[in-house]
């Protein structure tokens, strides 16, 4: 055989190839095997292709190898396969691929791996993905990482799934992510879930979510923390909990905080909980013996409770129950969460409190773990009773302890594990009457939207006498006029004539407009006779009763559009079905003293959003 000339071995016919025997073809030399027509490889039988050497192998052209029958290749053994150079090896079809046996699959190289299209990847049945070694599958490109299907992602064995690079990981679908299994998910390594992506994790099965090790949690980076679907929360073991670095527990979001489950919540260490970020805590006393109860975020009630300048809308204390709280500033008010004993309290070391009973143990002036009447500070503290749940402190609300027959305050607390309309009870504790009863309190996280809750601004009077007035519209919720929206020409450059035209426009009503009049009636309230007009527009031109005709017009008009807007309103506060849309003339208001930008900061400009 070796004598024939490769010229006569080309001109051989298919049938004239097929009757050479085993030993004939195991005797052709490379050069006569590279001769052979492509259509005489095909006819080839296994006994003839299992004869080949693997210099033979080498031998063959990319034609050739591509002309080989799928019964061929399924034949070939472990050393044949390995000879296949990788030129040839991307020649080979899917069909020719997916005949191809497990017991062939360990003798494929990383090289040839490598040399594999997206396309033959694609055509590797589960089984041979399945017995895929661990440098094999490192060895898949990227490219063709990201064509694998569903149910060949599904059949690597968790060594190969521990063994894919991080940018493999990078690549994998997310309808893929999705179908691992839980015992791929457990294999995964900590570098691995750091390079999942956001969308990745957010399609991650909360099956696969409960099966994380504590390390594998701890790694989720926090920009992913945020893409988890609140089932995946729920779906997280108590271990997995207590897991979450205080930069995850920071990066939930206010829903997905709220989803967690009481046995959950029961997990989280104290650093957790005061990482909470857009919840705060102030101690709840429970007055009315129904237990600590609340209102949720979406109430209504505004209140400064980070201290930080801002209202936000929070969860607020049930009208039953009160705050406790202290005037540090004496001024009969609660001005923001600086007043009430939570996290946003100031620690004589100048840092944050973590909760409320901390911020409360420095009164502890004795140290016996209760605040009583040997404390130096007692009858300081007080409870605000917000009765008609507005976030504002009014006439009456503030309750001493003493009129409560508070006789004291516990510091023991226990992890709390409910959650009330979305208001987290992270610590409970009690207090005691002066008649030995114990009733329950606790350290209450109120939900808030401080993420995008926006700063109500604040008038600031420029003197004594309009106090009052700049409290109560510093205080008071933004005020929207019902269908209008409000847009304000410039005010004049001109200082010697500080106005600003505001001209109505009508635009569609917003939905909270009912839970504002109340304090629109407030402001309101400070155009009386013990606050008029003439405090809040410097004089000019005074009239023979000292008050100027301009000031009187001024008050009029305010007063005339305000009433337009309650006009639409029953006694009960409810929109009559058919008020309209009263036309609100421009009103050219003045600046109020002390007021650098009446645009930017009068109560009026913030009440459209």
């Amino acid at each position: 055989m070796a004598a024939i000339e490769t010229g006569d071995v080309a001109a051989l016919k298919t049938n004239q190839v097929a009757a050479l025997s085993t030993a004939g073809v195991a005797a052709l030399t490379t050069d006569q095997i590279g001769a052979i027509t492509t259509a005489s490889v095909a006819a080839l039988k296994t006994g003839q292709i299992q004869a080949l050497t693997t210099d033979q192998i080498i031998a063959l052209s990319s034609n050739q190898v591509n002309a080989l029958s799928t019964g061929s290749i399924a034949a070939l053994s472990s050393d044949q396969v390995a000879a296949i150079e990788t030129g040839d090896i991307a020649a080979l079809t899917t069909k020719q691929l997916a005949s191809i046996q497990t017991a062939q699959i360990a003798s494929i190289t990383t090289d040839q791996v490598i040399a594999l299209t997206s396309t033959q990847v694609q055509s590797l049945g589960t089984a041979t993905i399945a017995a895929l070694s661990t440098d094999q599958v490192a060895a898949i490109e990227t490219g063709d990482v990201a064509a694998l299907k569903t149910n060949q992602v599904a059949a690597l064995s968790t060594a190969g799934v521990a063994a894919l690079t991080t940018d493999q990981i990078g690549v994998i679908t997310t309808a893929s992510v999705a179908a691992l299994k839980t015992g791929q998910i457990q294999a995964l390594t900590t570098d691995q879930i750091i390079a999942l992506s956001s969308n990745q994790v957010a399609v991650l099965a909360t099956a696969s979510i409960s099966v994380l090790s504590t390390d594998q949690v701890a790694a989720i980076e926090t920009s992913d923390i945020g893409a988890l679907k609140t089932n995946q929360i729920v779906a997280l073991s108590t271990a997995s909990i207590t897991a979450l670095t205080t930069d995850q527990i920071s990066a939930l979001t206010t829903t997905q905080k709220m989803s967690l489950t009481s046995s959950q919540i029961g997990a989280l260490s104290t650093d957790q909980i005061a990482s909470l970020g857009s919840l705060s805590t102030p101690i709840v006393l429970d007055l009315n013996g129904d237990g600590i109860k609340t209102l949720s975020a979406s109430s209504g009630v505004k209140f400064d409770l980070f201290a930080d300048g801002s209202k936000v809308q929070t969860g607020w204390v049930s009208s039953g129950d009160g705050l406790l709280v202290l005037d540090r500033n004496h001024d009969g008010e609660i001005n923001n969460g600086s007043e009430l004993f939570g996290s946003s309290t100031t620690l004589a070391d100048g840092q944050k409190a973590q909760n409320g009973y901390q911020a409360l143990a420095e009164m502890d002036t004795n140290h016996d773990g209760v605040i009583n009447q040997t404390d130096a500070g007692f009858a300081d503290l007080k409870v605000w009773v917000d009765a008609n749940s507005d976030g504002i402190t009014e006439t009456g609300e503030l309750k001493s302890l003493a009129s409560l027959n508070i006789a004291q305050i516990s510091l023991q607390t226990a992890t709390g594990t409910s959650v009330d309309n979305g208001n987290l009870v992270g610590l409970t504790s009690s207090y005691q009457t002066t008649d030995g009863t114990t009733h329950a309190a606790a350290d209450v996280w109120f939900a808030t939207n401080k993420a995008s809750g926006a700063a109500v601004a604040a008038v600031v009077p420029a003197a004594p006498s309009v106090a009052s007035t700049a409290a109560a519209v510093a205080s008071a919720p933004p005020v929207p006029v019902p269908a209008q929206a409000v847009s304000v020409n410039a005010a004049s450059a001109d200082a010697s004539s500080p106005t600003l035209t505001t001209a109505v426009s009508p635009a569609a009503a917003p939905a909270d407009l009912r839970s504002r009049v109340s304090s629109l009636a407030q402001v309101m309230g400070s155009f009386s006779a013990t606050n008029p007009a003439s405090e809040l527009v410097p004089a000019q031109g005074a009239t023979a009763g000292g008050v100027p005709a301009s000031n009187t017009a001024v008050t009029s008009a305010v007063a005339s559009s305000m009433a337009d807007v309650l006009k639409q309103f029953d006694a009960n506060g409810n929109k009559l079905a058919s008020a309209g849309v009263a036309a609100v003339p421009s009103i050219k208001l003045a600046n109020l003293p002390g007021m650098a930008d009446a645009l930017n900061n009068g109560i009026l400009t913030t009440g459209v959003k």
